[in-house]
Order: C-alpha cells, then sequence, then structure tokens
C-alpha cells in the first residue's frame, strides 16, 4: 500500500473511533437520575410531607374536640340533674354550657374542614405517586438501554484503538506527524480522496 493508502485508513479508523467515543461520552452523560425523576421525588416528598402536618393537625382538633364534649357533659349534668336548684346558679350553667358548645361547635368546624383538606391532599399525593411511578418506570427503561448501548460502546473503542495502534505503527513517523497537525487543523479530515477528478476530503 502506498504511503497515502494508509495514512487514509487510519483516519478512517479515527473518525469511527471519534464517533465512537462521542456516543459513549454522550451515553454515560445521560446515565444517572434525572431531573424529572429528582423533581417528582421531592414533589411526592413535599406532599408526603403536608399530609403528615394535616393528619397531626386533625388529630390534636379531634383530641381538644373530646375535651370540649367532656365539659359539656359535666355542665349538662349539674344543669339537668337536680342537684343545683339556685336559680342564679342555674343561669350561670345555662350560659356557661352555651359558651361551651359554641366552643364545640367552632373545633367541630375546624376538625371537618382538617378533614377534607386532609382528604384532598391524599388524593394529591395519590397521583403525584402514580406520577413517580411513571417516571421511575420510563427512566429504569432509559437506563437499562443505556448501559446496553454503554456495554457494545467499550469493546467496539479497545477494537478500534488496537487497529489504530496497528496502523499507526506501520506508518513512518514523519508521515504521521504531517497527518495529526492535519488532522487536528481539519476536524479529523487529514487525507483527501480523489473522486471522479475532483479532490475533496474523506467521509465516514
Amino acid at each position: 500500500m502506498t504511503v497515502a493508502a494508509d495514512l487514509f485508513a487510519l483516519q478512517e479508523t479515527d473518525l469511527a473511533l471519534d464517533s465512537a467515543l462521542a456516543r459513549l461520552a454522550e451515553t454515560e452523560s445521560q446515565i444517572g437520575e434525572t431531573d424529572e425523576l429528582t423533581s417528582a421525588r421531592d414533589w411526592l416528598e413535599a406532599a408526603t410531607e403536608h399530609l403528615r402536618q394535616l393528619k397531626s393537625t386533625q388529630s390534636d382538633l379531634e383530641i381538644e374536640a373530646d375535651d370540649v364534649r367532656a365539659k359539656v357533659a359535666a355542665v349538662e349534668a349539674k344543669l339537668y340533674g337536680g342537684e343545683v336548684t339556685d336559680t342564679r346558679e342555674l343561669s350561670d350553667l345555662d350560659a356557661d354550657l352555651k359558651s361551651i358548645k359554641h366552643n364545640l361547635q367552632t373545633r367541630e368546624d375546624a376538625f371537618l374542614a382538617s378533614l377534607e383538606e386532609t382528604e384532598e391532599s391524599e388524593a394529591l399525593a395519590a397521583r403525584i405517586q402514580a406520577i413517580l411511578s411513571d417516571v421511575e418506570a420510563r427512566w429504569k427503561a432509559s437506563q437499562s438501554r443505556l448501559e446496553a448501548e454503554k456495554g457494545d460502546l467499550e469493546p467496539e473503542i479497545e477494537r478500534l484503538r488496537a487497529i489504530r495502534e496497528e496502523q499507526s505503527s506501520a506508518a513512518d513517523r514523519a508521515s504521521l506527524s504531517l497527518y495529526d497537525i492535519l488532522r487536528d487543523r481539519r476536524d479529523g479530515s487529514a487525507v483527501a480522496t480523489v473522486e471522479r477528478g475532483k479532490i475533496g476530503r474523506a467521509h465516514v
């Protein structure tokens, strides 16, 4: 083979190697958690924490309402039990009962509102969980494909590097140095080809 033919063959290998390395770099850059996956997890974490806080508030309101109900029962027992006969004291108990019942109504309303908000938050958390499950499924499939592609590229790169080593060893040092200079200046295409009487760069 001529020097030009040898260098052209080397160039073909280099261009294929460049392409494989670029594909490998792109593949490796996509391996790992995506912004979409991280965002979905963050949304679920926030929704879960909000739901936890709502349930805690709901529990507190229920306990408070139970305490007020106990007070209502105690006042009613005094008011209607027959032990208190003084008119003024009965009037005071009646006023206390009305005040406590109003307090109870306020707390029961707050509890019901909290219960409704909790149910809405549970539904939202369930929707976010479904979205996350879908994102995770697509992410796992994508990662599997990328890992498989990486597994194919790595031995191909090693094969091309071995071929390049053999080809470059066969070329004389002066021609190889000139080739490297031209390849660096011309975006990887150092050796021109002649096709139908026209000179142009070689393409892979």
